[in-house]
């Protein structure tokens, strides 16, 4: 494939929305969120979308995807659902808070621009709100909302090899949006999956019980839901690689959930294999101690009873097996 031909889908960008606070990549992301929302299958606006797929349409990191769903979100454009198990986050546009937001922005704008030329405010800000949300289009005469003009010149964002069964370069029918969920390359055994990271069932099923472990351990002061996939990842690769049993897995995981020094330092399946080997031994090291302590006690207590008996006291009877 050609240079130009890669170049040949661009994303549609809508500059009007820094303009509401977001900056470029907020107003990056909420181009795209306004893109799908009339082109998912669910009948309220939801579409689902991984990490994996904003980076390939949009280029943003993770940090840089963070950062404007963190923006959108607090300015009340974007809302955010996480479902299922294993859970994937849904989003929806909030187009109430979107439009209005817009008016007052073409109004803001309108007043600037009038008192430039005149140096006084007149009726031109309303002039301007009717000619963006009550024009009709050339299809036929249907009033339109910001927000449908926006995405009005929205072309195919996206190069076939992304392309999902809702999207609208598919050749498929839509269908429902779990057909979207296999960004990366499918593994039979995968219960979860997000880049290189995946787990089996088994994996994953550890893996929320471990964070349910901490959760509850930190109550308040826990962190937000880490990346499942990360965990589920870190458990297949402490069987897979190191040679280890769930059994083992999870019975080193409590132990270090009630240790005074480790709970504060074990606190991910990653951490976990890391430190696996000096863990094993002191839990192993503090097990023996209390044996140890047991076999001393019962040899002074026999020492005692032999005493008892040679001086001619009567004395306890010490069974000498253990």
């Amino acid at each position: 494939m050609s240079t130009i031909e890669l170049l040949s889908r661009p994303i549609a960008f809508h500059r009007a929305y820094v303009d509401l606070g977001l900056g470029i990549t907020g107003a990056l992301m909420l181009s795209q969120c306004v893109y799908w929302r009339t082109r998912t299958s669910n009948p309220e606006g939801w579409f689902y979308k991984s990490q994996a797929e904003w980076q390939q349409e949009t280029g943003m990191g993770r940090r840089e995807q963070e950062t404007a769903r963190k923006r959108l979100v607090q300015a009340g454009f974007l809302e955010e659902d996480r479902r299922g198990v294993p859970a994937k986050l849904y989003f929806r546009v909030n187009t109430e808070a979107l439009e209005s937001a817009l008016a007052a922005l073409v109004v803001s704008m309108a007043e600037s621009a009038n008192q430039e030329c005149t140096g006084k405010p007149s009726s031109m800000a309303e002039s301007a709100i009717q000619e963006c949300t009550k024009a009709p289009n050339s299809a036929g005469g249907k009033r339109q909302s910001i927000t449908e003009i926006t995405t009005e010149t929205t072309s195919e964002i996206t190069a076939e090899r992304t392309s999902g069964p809702d999207r609208p370069d598919s050749i498929q029918p839509p269908s429902n949006e779990s057909d979207q969920d296999a960004p990366e390359p499918s593994r039979p055994n995968a219960a979860i999956q997000s880049g290189k990271h995946w787990g089996t069932a088994e994996d994953l099923m550890l893996a929320d019980g471990m964070w349910s472990d901490l959760a509850g351990q930190l109550g308040d002061d826990s962190p937000r839901q880490p990346n499942m996939a990360a965990w589920a990842n870190s458990v297949r690769l402490m069987r897979e690689r190191d040679g280890r049993k769930i059994i083992h897995i999870n019975a080193l995981w409590h132990w270090c959930r009630q240790h005074t020094f480790w709970s504060a330092n074990i606190q991910s399946p990653a951490k976990l294999r890391e430190k696996w080997s000096q863990l094993a031994m002191q839990r192993k090291q503090e097990r023996e101690i209390p044996k140890s302590n047991d076999i001393e006690s019962h040899n002074r207590e026999v020492g005692m009873s032999w005493a008892h008996r040679r001086s001619g006291s009567t004395g306890e009877t010490i069974n000498h097996e253990r």
